[in-house]
């Protein structure tokens, strides 16, 4: 599958067969996460595994959008210390929060890519996940991805059109298809 395929066909998938996710495909998933851009290359970025079934149920409690039977999550976290030594300010509260979402996109096309399907959650109790996972309080969660063999695929939900969400040069001058 390339890469616009995958993008195309992933989707949210909250809803799991319990068969493991082996430790080679978690490995692949990391290491597709530790790939992606990084604002002035920090890479501040921490994920921890989880796929001991206790503590899965222990996050689960206390995150509301942890639905379904993952058999596996990796919380992203971001360390404020490194990026507000690496970044300053703009670092702290802005670069970590998009290098997470940019390797958490990763995590989720390399799961695809393996068969795999996950969920990107943010509803949850940062001080229940800190006091779970011993989370330093230098290090901040910042989101859940849960893993899993999919149940079902889900469908397709609706999605603006390019020409509903893209401009042309200047702000409101319409993008059109086949118009540069």
């Amino acid at each position: 599958m390339d890469a616009l395929e995958a993008i195309a066909s992933r989707r949210s998938v909250r809803s799991f067969t319990g068969e493991k996710v082996s430790m080679e495909e978690l490995e692949k998933i990391l290491n597709a996460a530790r790939l992606a851009p990084s604002g002035s290359n920090i890479q501040g970025w921490r994920f921890i595994v989880i796929t001991d079934p206790r503590i899965l149920n222990l996050v689960r409690i206390f995150s509301p959008g942890f639905l379904g039977n993952a058999s596996s999550a990796i919380v992203v976290c971001s360390d404020l210390e490194v990026y507000g030594r690496e970044g300053g300010e703009v670092g702290r509260n802005y670069t970590r929060i998009a290098d997470c979402a940019m390797a958490v996109e990763n995590m989720l096309l390399a799961a695809h890519a393996l068969g795999l399907g996950g969920c990107v959650i943010r509803s949850f109790s940062r001080v229940a996940l800190k006091e779970i996972l011993e989370i330093p309080e230098y290090v901040e969660p910042e989101l859940i991805v849960t893993l899993g063999h999919p149940a079902t695929q889900p469908k397709v939900p609706p999605k603006l059109r390019v020409e509903d969400v893209a401009y042309l040069n200047k702000y409101g001058v319409r993008w059109f298809s086949g118009g540069a």
